[in-house]
């Protein structure tokens, strides 16, 4: 009985979620209604966002466009930060890093062209050298699942400054595109033939409810999202089937990163009984597994309810996709 009133639960929030998105204002005419003045930094192209092991010319790089309430008159220059995160403690030897967030360069306004929109655009690029330097590291102490962070800061003419702190989730996604801050991995390269088509999958552990996350013995296609880094790919599945709810498909995200498959956070299911059920890392830090250069089967380890929904805890989900 409590696990049917759970789904009945999740049928009606379900159900609601759909009617208020038809009948809510688009996102441009919520940020137009709500927000008199403000600034973005919106992406236009993320240029290359990945640091494959032994290649010196890797590099971070981003084309971004400013837009305020003058059409860029307001913009004095963007800060650019940058921060190491080590990832893989048993590999590299990262002890000299500087993990604290360190200052690289100011861009002023003058740097920017006018773009096709009449609104000002420039391309950023930081090499994997100056990434080093910056963060006192050598080549060979980094190692897949370490990641680099570069964070912009936008100063306005009138004093104001907006980065990520201040950016809400309207306009960090979305139409205007603008996260302020670009988490760029170290990885082993995968090969872009590689982790695509069809898998099937098991359910090795169950998830919220105790419902199978994915269809038991169901058919994955896998591919590779929409400006996604070479180690990327991705599946649509329908979360939790046997509940029998209706709900369409989501994708699954995961990336491959040496031997180990990692599961980035937030990933929304389409249910929810209050705050959303979420997929993202396993709760205890262990990764899923791939063997490089064979991509017969995957291993995933992720976290299913990571936002403590429907009065349960996380759970620590297994599943293994076999290639057909």
């Amino acid at each position: 009985m409590k696990n049917f009133i759970k789904i009945i639960s999740l049928v009606v929030v379900l159900v609601f979620s759909t009617t208020a998105c038809e009948e809510a204002d688009n996102v441009i005419d919520q940020v137009t209604d709500d927000v008199t003045s403000g600034a973005v930094l919106r992406t236009i192209s993320l240029i290359s966002n990945e640091l494959p092991i032994g290649d010196d010319t890797a590099s971070f790089s981003v084309e971004i466009e400013e837009q305020d309430e003058l059409e860029g008159g307001l913009m004095e220059s963007v800060d650019v930060y940058l921060k190491f995160a080590d990832g893989s403690s048993d590999d590299g030897d990262s002890s000299a890093a500087i993990t604290d967030e360190v200052f690289i360069k100011n861009i002023p306004a003058s740097d920017f062209t006018t773009g096709p929109f009449n609104l000002p655009r420039t391309t950023y690029t930081i090499t994997i050298a100056e990434m080093l330097a910056a963060t006192n590291l050598t080549g060979d102490a980094i190692f897949g699942g370490d990641t680099f962070t570069t964070r912009l800061s936008l100063n306005l003419t009138d004093g104001r400054v907006f980065s990520v702190v201040n950016a809400g989730g309207i306009i960090t996604g979305g139409f205007f595109n603008s996260p302020f801050q670009y988490i760029t991995p170290v990885v082993c390269p995968v090969g872009e033939e590689e982790f695509l088509g069809d898998y099937t999958i098991v359910n090795n552990t169950p998830g919220v409810l105790g419902f199978n996350v994915f269809e038991e013995g169901g058919t994955m296609t896998l591919y590779i999202p929409e400006d996604a880094t070479s180690v990327e790919r991705a599946f649509d599945y329908v979360y939790l089937p046997d509940a029998g709810v209706g709900q369409g498909p989501v994708p699954f995200l995961m990336n491959y990163i040496c031997d180990t498959v990692v599961i980035p956070a937030n990933q929304g299911s389409g249910l929810q009984c209050s705050s959303g059920l979420t997929i993202g890392p396993s709760p205890n830090g262990d990764l899923g597994t791939y063997t490089t250069g064979d991509d017969s089967v995957v291993i995933l380890r992720f976290t299913d309810n990571s936002d403590s929904d429907c009065g349960e805890g996380p759970l620590d989900v297994v599943a293994t996709l076999t290639k057909q």
